[in-house]
């Protein structure tokens, strides 16, 4: 996720929030005074904002692994083309060469 096993990244700290805020919520909602049927409805509604929130967060990571999909391609687009000029350059410095004339 991150540029290197270095970084911490954005989806990292994102992930650790989501997970953070889920696990200070359902605390919150066990310890809370109030009735079970209250509760339940609460961890109903949190469920469905947390759902929610991941969806967002699996798109945003989905579109991060598409740019780092394009940038590769570019990237082997960029070699493969310099690998195709270093062997055309070699193609023709045999061709120079040729002893079949001789």
């Amino acid at each position: 996720m991150g540029s290197n096993n270095d970084s911490f990244g954005y989806e990292e700290f994102s992930l650790g929030l989501l997970v953070g805020l889920v696990a200070g919520g359902l605390m919150s909602l066990l310890l809370a005074p109030q009735s079970g049927s209250e509760t339940r409805k609460q961890i109903a509604e949190r469920a469905t904002d947390l759902k929610i929130s991941a969806e967002d967060l699996l798109e945003e990571l989905r579109k991060s692994v598409e740019e780092v999909a394009v940038k590769a391609e570019d990237l082997l687009g960029v070699q493969k083309k310099s690998v195709m000029r270093k062997i055309e350059k070699l193609k023709a410095e045999i061709e120079r060469y040729d002893l079949s004339e001789a």
